[in-house]
């Protein structure tokens, strides 16, 4: 009877101790991947700024959209673009979803005309 006990305590440790270290590298993953996406967002805003200056022209707008992987849509007075993703959530977010947009102002010509905006967001936060 104390046999069973120990090796039940023994193994209530073991799990215990499983769970815990699944957890923390869970957590360090999570954090790893949060990084990730910074560094996308970050990266990307610096481009489109060296590269979407006022009086840039419509083919180099599509070249900056197309070296990033990111689809777009170039309107009559603006060229938007979305790139889903994923990173790492902060509490009150369902999933790991996320997206990276930019957004430059276009005159009738198809040139920018103001600096760009870029937004890294989760897509389902509270």
């Amino acid at each position: 009877m104390k046999t069973l006990r120990k090796k039940i305590a023994i193994a209530a440790v073991i799990f215990a101790f499983a769970g815990g270290s699944w957890f923390g590298l869970k957590k360090i993953w999570c954090k790893q991947r949060g990084a990730v996406f910074a560094r996308r967002v970050e990266s990307i805003r610096q481009d489109a700024h060296e590269r979407l200056k006022i009086g840039t022209k419509k083919p180099d707008i599509s070249q900056f959209f197309v070296e990033h992987g990111i689809p777009f849509e170039i309107l009559e007075s603006e060229a938007i673009g979305t790139l889903r993703t994923s990173g790492c959530a902060p509490l009150g977010c369902g999933t790991d979803s996320a997206i990276i947009g930019v957004r430059v102002k276009l005159d009738a010509a198809g040139t920018v005309t103001t600096e760009p905006t870029v937004v890294g967001m989760y897509t389902d936060c509270l």
